[in-house]
């Protein structure tokens, strides 16, 4: 005979499944695992793309692990040298391992990205960002007002540019594989009517943090 604890346990471990009460988010989300040909492990990185934040370096053989990838479709966003790059989709298994296989990346492409603030001078501090990928916080040479910004895989982006006391820029730009692009960017100081602030403005560079390791080429 149970006695009414008993029946009472059950009845709330009844009312948690019921109501979502179990934490499944290892269900939600799983690993996916591969290989980069001809990946130089120093610069290589993989990540999700639009959600840069799940990322994963490679070891010498280009091998890489990503961990925490949402279970759905998701695509991969590959630097895999200083020139090449890739993109790949992939489904994502809740609490399994996905193994991609081997992943051959292309000839990637670089936009030059040329700033100024439209009186001849070089905004204070300027950095590129490619929105949703690891190549963000890429800084502008303060004397020549340019940096040059890839491996990219084909594919569209948005290009992000900020600086101290000037609005931000946002510009949408497409690229080929292997295509080389420039694009001249000029920015606007806040009290400035100009029209090149693509998204409205936001008030000026948000503060940044330091590109990690000084490159201009890679993250």
């Amino acid at each position: 005979m149970r006695t009414p604890g008993r029946k009472m346990a059950f009845g709330l471990l009844g009312a948690l499944a019921a109501c979502g009460g179990f934490n499944n988010v290892p269900l939600e989300s799983g690993t996916v695992r591969g290989r980069i040909v001809g990946a130089e492990a120093d610069v290589a990185m993989v990540s999700v793309l639009g959600q840069p934040e799940l990322r994963a370096g490679v070891d010498p053989e280009g091998r890489f692990e990503l961990a925490n990838v949402p279970a759905t479709t998701v695509e991969l966003f590959v630097v895999a040298s200083r020139t090449r790059a890739a993109r790949s989709k992939v489904v994502a298994q809740g609490a399994r391992v996905t193994d991609v296989g081997d992943i051959q990346p292309g000839p990637g492409a670089f936009i030059t990205v040329r700033v100024s603030d439209g009186q001849g001078g070089v905004p204070s501090r300027a950095e590129v960002e490619v929105d949703g990928t690891v190549l963000d916080d890429i800084k502008v040479d303060a004397t020549s007002g340019e940096v040059r910004v890839g491996p990219l895989p084909a594919g569209c982006y948005e290009l992000e540019v900020k600086a101290d006391d000037v609005k931000d820029v946002k510009e949408d730009v497409c690229v080929r594989e292997g295509e080389e692009l420039v694009r001249d960017i000029v920015m606007r100081s806040d009290d400035d009517g100009g029209g090149d602030d693509r998204d409205g403005g936001h008030g000026g560079r948000d503060g940044g943090s330091d590109d990690p390791d000084g490159g201009d080429d890679h993250p």
